[in-house]
């Protein structure tokens, strides 16, 4: 399953891995660097991610194209230095999200308990005051993509997503808009991030 959206300052992209690992390969033109990466790749659902990523710029880009790494792990695209590009991937899902400017940045997670375990560790006391406890799962998840998304946006090392990462109080709904910034640079850079739940995961990413 797919989904796309094309929009004049930004492609993004989803994708639900239901194929195996024959299937995915059918669907790209496979050069010496993806099967030395396979041959390399002992995990079945690491193998799955990275060939679903590059089927996932195929449908977005209308084209083939290299996915390179800077030193500090970024993901751009050498033979499209115009876009920006930015990678996410949970249970069984890729997210894919290019844009012209810089900096870019998405975060996509499936519902799942194990972020109330952690909840005091990434946000604080003002941030968890703003927990809506009726949709209390739905509301972390939010914050943890939105951090994770500005982490992803400011190319830092050493981050305390407590001290460092910052949300603007905002009510729980299923799709808007959240301001957030850092502190972690002198500039103390703000982003205006989308966030959606859906029933089977929870995505944010810069506009």
């Amino acid at each position: 399953m797919a989904l796309f959206e094309k929009h004049p300052s930004y492609i993004l992209g989803i994708w639900k891995i239901e194929e195996s690992i024959s299937q995915l390969l059918s669907l790209l033109c496979k050069g010496e660097n993806d099967l030395f990466f396979l041959q390399d790749c002992k995990a079945e659902s690491r193998k799955k991610e990275w060939l679903v990523t590059r089927v996932l710029l195929w449908n977005l880009l209308g084209e083939e194209t290299i996915i390179a790494h800077y030193p500090d792990g970024r993901p751009y695209l050498p033979d499209r230095p115009d876009l920006s590009v930015s990678i996410s991937h949970t249970h069984n899902y890729v997210a894919v999200y290019c844009a012209e400017e810089e900096p870019v940045g998405i975060d996509i997670e499936y519902r799942s308990p194990r972020v109330m375990k952690i909840k005091n560790r990434f946000l604080t006391e003002n941030e968890l005051a703003m927990i809506d406890p009726a949709f209390e799962l739905e509301h972390l998840l939010i914050c943890w993509c939105a951090k994770e998304t500005l982490f992803k946006l400011i190319h830092e090392e050493h981050i305390d997503f407590r001290e460092h990462l910052h949300i603007k109080p905002f009510s729980y709904r299923e799709k808007g808009e959240i301001e957030v910034w850092e502190t972690k640079t002198k500039q103390s850079k703000n982003f205006t991030l989308s966030f959606r739940v859906t029933p089977s995961f929870v995505l944010t990413f810069n506009r």
